[in-house]
């Protein structure tokens, strides 16, 4: 069966999965960016796999009359309700409104916020969007981000010595992907190609060099990113190397023995999402000696 076969196949099988699925509703209602609120809804929604949920995002929820359109929305098509706003006014009209609804709402802020009380002895601020202050510590995501894009895929490698953490591997195991999402944890990352027979940068090879990581994953895996590339830019797949199992296998084995040459670590991707692979990243960075 042909690559595109197969992918037509896959997708039909995956829409009849999500067709399957029973959908409820998701009111997610913020008075700042909303990052944490939908980050903490999807990740509580995935544990239910015979449900799906349909996001209602509102953000920047800061007058009455955003309120008020969030919560009509809520009205027209009822569901569970999730909250992050700092305004006790704004939180008794959620409840209320839900209470008057039948539908369960929850500030998700608030037992967090209890425990810190009691162990500080403090209370909160009030201030919406707090996390997202300009302070150093922005300033520092910002600069890594930068440096991040700007050493792509082993650009500018003059100035490797500055990164954080050097990720390397061969073509399609998430590298630009990972080193984004390291930056955005305001680590300076490097990501560098291993190409066989092509030199790499004299200064990752030195054991005083930058942190490295490789990464790596499954032949099937790597294939089937790769043919969907060549599939995107209309190549031909028969004969081409860049998709031969045994080319592909070859590889594979070359930087292993290059992890062990140079004592890297090296992290399997085939079955992680980019946030598994940085938090193992991040944890062996913390770790290094």
């Amino acid at each position: 069966m042909s690559v595109r076969k197969n992918m037509k196949s896959w997708l039909a099988t995956a829409r009849r999965t999500v067709e399957r699925k029973s959908f409820f509703h998701l009111h997610l209602i913020s008075d700042s960016t909303g990052e944490t609120l939908i980050n903490m809804g999807r990740a509580v929604a995935a544990q239910y796999s015979n449900w799906r949920a349909i996001e209602h995002i509102n953000s920047m929820v800061q007058s009455k009359t955003q309120l008020q359109a969030a919560l009509d929305a809520v009205d027209a098509e009822p569901g569970i309700v999730l909250y992050t706003l700092v305004d006790p006014i704004s939180v008794k009209l959620i409840q209320d409104r839900c209470s008057q609804l039948g539908v369960p709402s929850l500030d998700v802020m608030s037992p967090a916020t209890k425990v810190f009380d009691t162990y500080l002895g403090d209370t909160v601020s009030g201030r919406s969007g707090a996390q997202h202050e300009m302070n150093e510590d922005y300033f520092s995501r910002l600069e890594a981000m930068q440096f991040t894009m700007d050493h792509d895929d082993g650009n500018l490698p003059h100035d490797i010595n500055e990164a954080d953490i050097v990720l390397v591997g061969i073509s399609r195991t998430s590298k630009t992907p990972t080193s984004m999402h390291l930056a955005q944890r305001g680590l300076k990352t490097i990501n560098v190609p291993l190409v066989p027979g092509v030199e790499l940068p004299p200064v990752i090879l030195n054991k005083d060099g930058p942190f490295v990581v490789a990464l790596i994953a499954n032949t099937e895996r790597i294939i089937q990113v790769r043919e969907n590339r060549l599939i995107a830019y209309q190549r031909e797949l028969s004969g081409d190397a860049y998709v031969d199992r045994a080319a592909v296998q070859e590889e594979l084995a070359w930087t292993r023995r290059l992890c062990r040459t140079h004592g890297w670590p090296m992290i399997d991707v085939s079955k992680r999402s980019i946030e598994e692979t940085s938090a193992a990243i991040l944890a062996l960075w913390q770790n290094r000696s």
